[in-house]
């Protein structure tokens, strides 16, 4: 392994606590806050622990986390999994043959 590593970002830690099934998006937002302290342009926000702001090149923007880690997942509805295994057109129903379970949810 090289002595030069990629540094961590915000979204591999939510790619990160993704993997997790007790992360919440408090456990996030603390190892976030954990991790970029001394980063110019990130701050938190006033009234939340949660949210936090970044300083982009256009002016400040406030992120709310409380659904980042549910819109970070990679779900697949079981029903349009199903819907398209079984389309008559043979590439569109061999990409759906076999998905891991872990990867399917019920709407």
């Amino acid at each position: 392994m090289s002595s030069k590593q990629k540094p961590i970002g915000i979204i591999a830690l939510l790619d990160e606590a993704c993997m997790f099934p007790k992360s919440t998006h408090e456990t996030f937002a603390t190892k976030m806050f954990r991790n970029f302290s001394s980063h110019p342009r990130l701050e938190k926000t006033k009234f939340s622990e949660t949210d936090f702001t970044i300083s982009h090149y256009a002016g400040k923007v406030t992120y709310q986390t409380d659904s980042f880690l549910e819109k970070n997942r990679d779900y697949i509805v079981a029903e349009h999994c199903n819907l398209l295994s079984s389309s008559r057109c043979p590439f569109v129903s061999g990409l759906f043959t076999s998905l891991p379970e872990e990867s399917i949810r019920s709407s």
